[in-house]
């Protein structure tokens, strides 16, 4: 990726893509108040969103470096399309707080398994420690997620077991 203009619409469109998976969990948050991960997600998918934006003086500048990867323009704007889908069905009551955990475990352990954050990186330290912190919330978010799916599940089974 060479073009200064590419390289600012990544990073804009990644943190449009921290706002839409925000506004899942916000909807998440409103369908299932007794799962009480949902609004501290939201925060943290803000959070997110507002990191990515401070590096983009730094793109303009040249201080962040972008890797040859497989994230493009196109594949970001697919996963924003499927994460607004998801939260129309979420709010039309098509999920239940099962498919809402795994539908955002699948989707912070993507972004993990995906390396979506390893695509650029900086010598700056202060940049290099945004990016190092996105990602270690990431894998916080996955497995507080995992964790309380599958104490749901676990609880869902021992419920229907005793009747």
């Amino acid at each position: 990726m060479t073009d200064l203009a590419d390289k600012i619409e990544v990073i804009e469109l990644m943190a449009k893509h921290e706002e839409s998976i925000a506004g899942l969990y916000s909807v998440f948050a409103e369908k299932f108040p007794e799962c009480e991960l949902w609004p501290y997600l939201y925060g943290e998918e803000l959070k997110h969103s507002e990191w990515l934006r401070s590096i983009l003086n730094n793109v303009y500048e040249g201080s962040v470096k972008f890797t040859d990867y497989h994230l493009t323009n196109r594949s970001l704007n697919i996963s924003i399309r499927n994460l607004e889908s998801n939260k129309e069905k979420a709010k039309n009551g098509q999920f239940d707080l099962e498919e809402a955990l795994t539908i955002a475990f699948t989707m912070e352990n993507s972004l993990i398994e995906d390396h979506y954050l390893d695509y650029f990186s900086s010598d700056i330290e202060g940049i290099a420690k945004v990016l190092d912190d996105l990602k270690e919330d990431t894998r916080k978010h996955r497995e507080l997620l995992k964790g309380k799916r599958d104490a749901y599940i676990l609880e869902k089974r021992n419920r229907n077991w005793q009747t």
